[in-house]
């Protein structure tokens, strides 16, 4: 049975899917709590990262660690984009990119379901830690 988009986004609202990321960051050991937004936010290690939650595209996948460098002068912001450059040129599924003064970085990728975010969360998080560390070598 082929389901379209529409269709998949129907059968999940925001606060299922607020619920499956929560209970899988939970499974996790990770402390976690839905924000302003609608999203979940969870803290592991030190790092505060959020879950984007958009039930128009359940389907989309999206971990954001924000934040992570303060840009503090022009000379920074080249630097900054030449190391945002870098980290989109060698790394997989990671989309690092700068808002206001700030570098952030998000994993981004499609799932068949909501349910299968568990599946990959892990690897996602490897390629979120490989990011950053690229992106702090680039500095």
């Amino acid at each position: 049975m082929i389901i379209d988009a529409h269709t998949a986004a129907a059968q999940y609202t925001d606060e299922a899917l607020q619920n499956i990321y929560s209970n899988m960051l939970d499974d996790k050991g990770l402390e976690n709590w839905i924000d302003s937004d609608g999203d979940v936010r969870f803290k592991r290690g030190e790092r505060t990262y959020f879950i984007d939650v958009n039930s128009k595209d359940p389907e989309f996948y999206r971990i954001v660690l924000y934040n992570i460098w303060d840009i503090e002068d022009q000379a920074e912001s080249m630097k900054a984009l030449l190391a945002v450059d870098a980290v989109n040129r060698q790394q997989k599924v990671a989309k690092a990119y700068t808002y206001k003064d700030n570098v952030w970085i998000s994993i981004e990728l499609f799932i068949d379901s909501p349910l299968e975010a568990a599946n990959t969360f892990d690897r996602c998080m490897s390629a979120m830690d490989s990011a950053v560390e690229n992106f702090v070598e680039e500095m």
